[in-house]
């Protein structure tokens, strides 16, 4: 056999091994969504309230401070829960109706400037693909909202755990991770341990970064959509804040859907105000909010941004696109310094 295409079977058969075994791993992943998804929660949780527990360490014992660290963040996400399952998910069906008269009236509006058959047959075909997908999702929407008992239990199982692992992972993480160091040698151990702490560190201060740009984007977005007067502006302004821990799109997608509200409701000046607004906004993140909030932890290029929003929401939907940037800048952090070289430049 020719050295080509030996080394060519060499590597085929390697690269088909890895590519079974990623598979293999993500279909265990995914049937173990309900101890993933918490786990993967707890630790984002973990990296975000890791300071308060700090702070509070220092006048109590280690337990306490995290019970009570779980307290206010467990208030909090009652709060939140409150408003979007009382306040909010009631006005999503209204949301989805003021969305299909919007399509309906870019629909009439291009169909009046379209002269051919062609033109208006292809507007009408999109226009029912549309409306199609948004009354199915508007039935979705309206049985979670009143028969969601189903959805109410795998939420509350997810959240108790998700709690139960924060708890632990607050008030003895260090053992923990002293623990997990055991099996390796010294030299491994030294490496691995420097890379734990690279990658908490970029963790940390990228989740707590971006969750002060995310209530920033929701403050103003949401003022914006009140002074307006645009209808729903509690779920759409929800829908900004959650749309916030997607970087580069997620802004963009939810203050379009609000603009389309806009446009439904008020006509085109108030829309062109709110796009000006959220223009505004994507560069004040780009060139001010990036930079000092999230920067000084870990800096990714865009094109490594834009591949790792792609295969994690390809992988795992909304869950992927949330957790595939903050995953990235952790692997950007520990690689160097697992095989022992000094942090690289992005």
């Amino acid at each position: 056999m020719p050295h080509v295409l030996s080394v060519a079977v060499g590597w085929s058969w390697r690269l088909l091994l890895v590519g079974v075994t990623a598979y293999a791993g993500v279909q265990v992943l995914a049937l173990l969504h309900l101890v993933v998804v918490p786990l993967i929660a707890a630790l984002l949780l973990t990296a975000l309230l890791r300071p308060l527990t700090a702070m509070l360490r220092r006048v109590l014992p280690a337990v306490a401070a995290a019970g009570l660290t779980l307290v206010v963040a467990a208030a909090i996400l009652a709060g939140v829960g409150y408003v979007v399952a009382l306040r909010a998910a009631p006005q999503i069906p209204a949301l989805v109706d003021q969305l299909l008269t919007t399509v309906h009236q870019i629909r009439d509006a291009l169909a009046t400037s379209t002269s051919s058959a062609a033109g208006r047959s292809q507007l009408l075909g999109i226009d029912t693909t549309i409306t199609n997908w948004l009354h199915s999702n508007r039935g979705q929407a309206v049985a979670i909202a009143t028969t969601g008992a189903g959805y109410l239990f795998e939420f509350a199982t997810s959240l108790v755990l998700t709690l139960f692992i924060t708890f632990f992972l607050l008030s003895d993480g260090e053992r923990i991770w002293s623990w997990l160091l055991t099996p390796f040698t010294s030299r491994a151990r030294t490496r691995t341990d420097r890379a734990g702490h690279r990658a908490w560190t970029a963790l940390g201060g990228y989740i707590r970064g971006t969750a002060v740009i995310a209530v920033v984007h929701t403050v103003v977005i949401g003022v914006t959509l009140l002074l307006l007067g645009t209808p729903l502006p509690l779920p759409l302004a929800i829908l900004v804040f959650i749309g916030s821990f997607i970087p580069i799109i997620g802004t963009l997608v939810a203050g379009g859907i609000a603009a389309l509200v806009t446009l439904s409701a008020l006509g085109w000046v108030p829309t062109l105000i709110l796009l000006a607004v959220i223009a505004v906004e994507d560069q004040l993140e780009a060139h001010l909010y990036q930079p000092m909030i999230v920067g000084r932890y870990v800096r990714l290029h865009p094109l490594a941004i834009g591949l790792a929003l792609v295969i994690g929401t390809v992988l795992a939907g909304i869950i992927g696109a949330i957790i595939a940037v903050p995953l990235a800048a952790v692997v950007h952090r520990a690689w160097p310094a697992l095989l022992g070289h000094d942090q690289a430049e992005p």
